[in-house]
């Protein structure tokens, strides 16, 4: 697999394609009547296709050049050839950037892409800026509600070393004309703390400039108001220019009336890596001073914050943060990994009650401990051949019973997400329509008689099987045939069998969408299914003890394994830290994808343990220091439908101008279809954080008006 360091979506995929396995199950009354080719359950051997095991370190080690001249004079310009309406303005921000190659125009992308907030780049080392490119002719609106500088100075290196200027000082005074009249915000991505080309009313410590720093919030400053009281942000790999404030008393001199520090050095409060500006005339800017990163963890914390910031709160849009954790194969057999003799003992390992119990109230700890998940639940994912219905209900690990552990799990039927996972696990890449069929209603009718609280519109198939990807011979290695090679016998049975949202794997080219990071994928040969991609982790499936993964893990990424990667053998605290880095990554970029995990991986290695618990303490505890902003946990059933109306969102070129003399917003949608809006109360809004957030569905091209409020 290749790793795209560009691409958000790709560079944080995780690692390992390892496959579901599955088993014969216990005797299953009626199991006789079995379908045509399903006699042989299926083995899956890992199918290994690895990149990097951490989040890219890709550095930004841009130097800004310090420079200096002649204050720019907003009064420089004539008359305006366009009369401007400051009571019309556009809800879309614009990005300024000083070339294709800006390494922190990506970093700007992805800020405004995450929140689906819509915007244009200006590339102003090739493009002029003027009057028509901001405002509307015919009416005088605002065509933009804010913007963003890849760079304060939008500076840029000649192929000869020297540096250049991408605006001229006319444009620089049409740019602040703008934001004056409309009242637009600015947000300077990277910033070298001098005067020019305007003054932000900071200045660079001399010497002080390095690729590592930690910060904390400012005392007093409301930018980042989701974050943890004393949290320190740790930027790294990331050129950086500490600055002092400007003594207040030459303020007035510099055209500024105000200056906040946003962000300081969390040894030295008194160096300043941020702060919101007023200018005399009353433009409100926020430089940072530090270079960006879509995988910058630092730039991922502050995103948010930093869209809420530049478009004061109201936007198309929205951004909410999500973890998903599905737990494959319940009820089935799983290979075991000895970690002695280094080798896979196949369906060797299955659940207890007792382990189906303590997955429950390991749920409950995790909701208990950390008050950003009080949501969470774990998505089971089960294959009901395994189970047996003629086991009765029981909540007692030491219940005489044909199989304890469906007896506990009819206990447990209100307490996870149950999401079908076909009956017995076969791939989908061969069956006939018959056979598909019976897999997926099988499922259905076994967790129906278990009386399973089930997402009854989503499916997950064996090792997501089904989707082109396989390998021809059954087990072993797989090729990427692309999803116009699915089995449309399986497509159809899932049409027919109620299937809605099926799962897909995010480390397989075609079956997630590179130019939309939280987008599902509508399956091209069956447009009713929606794929939903999902995050895979190396907590490998056939581990259920620290030691177990530790030592699988090691085999693999140690000094000497099959993809060596690490320069020593990372102990089992090692691991979680690597992984929780990873899924962290995933849960600040705001896509709702889940992760997956297996059965095996639930054992109760100790009380009240399991390598799936430890992993969510490693990731909510990391979390939680950081941000108090609450991480959803939904069905499958809703997140499916919640990545489907995002993605038509995003896709419908939606647009929306706020009218400040009307109070009004009024909002059309060409395609039709989700919308969303940030910053909007009203009849269906949801608080997210300290957020309202709206959604409507309207139809191709409606045009909806709505009170500001």
């Amino acid at each position: 697999m290749s790793i795209r360091p560009a691409t958000l979506s790709t560079a944080l995929t995780l690692s390992l394609l390892v496959a579901c396995t599955s088993a014969p199950p216990p005797a299953q009354p009626g199991a006789a009547e079995e379908e045509a080719g399903a006699a042989a359950h299926q083995h899956a051997a890992p199918s290994i296709g690895l990149s990097a095991p951490e989040v890219p370190r890709t550095p930004n080690l841009q130097r800004l050049p310090a420079q200096s001249g002649p204050r720019i004079n907003i009064w420089r310009l004539g008359p305006q050839a366009i009369t401007a309406n400051p009571n019309l303005l556009n809800l879309r921000m614009l990005i300024i950037t000083a070339g294709v190659a800006d390494p922190n125009l990506a970093a700007a992308r992805a800020l405004l892409d995450q929140a689906a907030v819509p915007y244009d780049v200006l590339d102003a080392a090739t493009t002029p800026l003027t009057e028509d490119s901001l405002m509307v002719a015919a009416d005088g609106s605002g065509r933009y509600q804010g913007v963003i500088l890849t760079n304060n100075a939008l500076v840029f290196q000649n192929t000869d070393g020297s540096y250049a200027n991408a605006l001229t000082p006319d444009e620089w005074a049409t740019l602040w004309q703008y934001e004056r009249t409309f009242k637009v915000r600015q947000l300077s991505m990277y910033t070298f703390p001098s005067n020019w080309p305007e003054d932000y009313g900071l200045r660079y410590i001399e010497g002080s400039a390095s690729a590592t720093a930690d910060l904390r919030a400012a005392s007093g400053q409301t930018v980042l108001a989701d974050l943890r009281a004393g949290a320190v942000l740790p930027v790294r790999y990331a050129y950086n220019y500490p600055a002092s404030v400007l003594d207040p008393g030459q303020w007035s001199a510099a055209g500024l009336s105000a200056v906040r520090p946003v962000l300081t050095d969390a040894a030295q409060p008194g160096r300043v890596f941020a702060a919101e500006s007023t200018t005399t005339d009353g433009r409100e800017r926020l430089a940072l001073t530090m270079a960006h990163n879509p995988n910058f963890l630092f730039s991922q914390l502050v995103n948010a914050s930093l869209v809420r910031w530049v478009t004061r709160g109201l936007s198309l849009g929205e951004y909410r943060r999500y973890n998903q954790l599905d737990v494959d194969d319940w009820f089935l057999a799983n290979d075991h990994y000895d970690a002695t003799t280094r080798t896979i003992r196949p369906d060797a390992f299955r659940m207890s009650a007792s382990d189906a119990l303590s997955t429950r109230d390991q749920q409950t700890a995790l909701q208990n401990t950390y008050d950003v998940a009080r949501a969470f639940r774990f998505a089971i994912v089960f294959n009901g051949g395994g189970a047996n219905t003629a086991a009765p209900l029981s909540c007692d690990a030491a219940v005489v019973s044909p199989d304890p552990l469906t007896s506990v799990s009819r206990c447990l039927a209100g307490s996870f997400d149950w999401v079908n996972h076909t009956r017995d696990h076969l791939y989908m890449d061969f069956l006939d329509y018959t056979q598909s069929l019976q897999q997926i209603n099988r499922n259905k009718t076994i967790a129906n008689t278990l009386g399973l609280v089930r997402s009854g519109r989503s499916l997950v198939t064996g090792d997501m099987s089904g989707l082109g990807y396989y390998n021809p011979a059954g087990d072993g290695d797989k090729t990427n045939f692309g999803l116009g090679a699915s089995n449309p016998n399986f497509l159809r049975a899932g049409v027919d069998g109620g299937v809605q949202y099926l799962a897909s794997n995010h480390s397989v080219d075609g079956q997630w969408d590179p130019a939309c990071a939280g987008c599902g994928v509508k399956h091209p040969l069956s447009p009713s299914i929606l794929l939903v991609p999902r995050w895979p982790t190396n907590i490998f499936y056939y581990a259920t003890t620290p030691e177990e993964i530790t030592v699988s893990y090691n085999a693999v990424y140690g000094p000497g394994g099959t993809r060596a990667y690490w320069d020593h053998n990372l102990s089992y605290q090692e691991i979680l830290d690597k992984e929780s880095d990873l899924a962290l990554s995933h849960i600040l970029s705001g896509a709702a994808f889940p992760h997956y995990m297996h059965a095996a991986n639930l054992r109760q290695y100790a009380p009240g343990r399991s390598i799936a618990s430890d992993w969510q303490h490693a990731v909510l505890s990391k979390y939680s220091a950081y941000s108090t902003l609450p991480l959803n946990t939904l069905s499958w059933d809703t997140l499916g439908q919640y990545v489907g109306r995002r993605t038509a969102f995003v896709k419908s070129n939606a647009r929306a101008q706020v009218n400040y003399a009307a109070k009004t917003v009024t909002i059309t949608s060409p395609t039709g279809g989700a919308v969303y809006m940030t910053g909007l109360t009203g009849t269906g809004s949801v608080l997210y954080g300290n957020q309202s957030i709206r959604y409507w569905n309207f139809a191709p091209n409606q045009t909806l008006t709505v009170v500001l409020r």
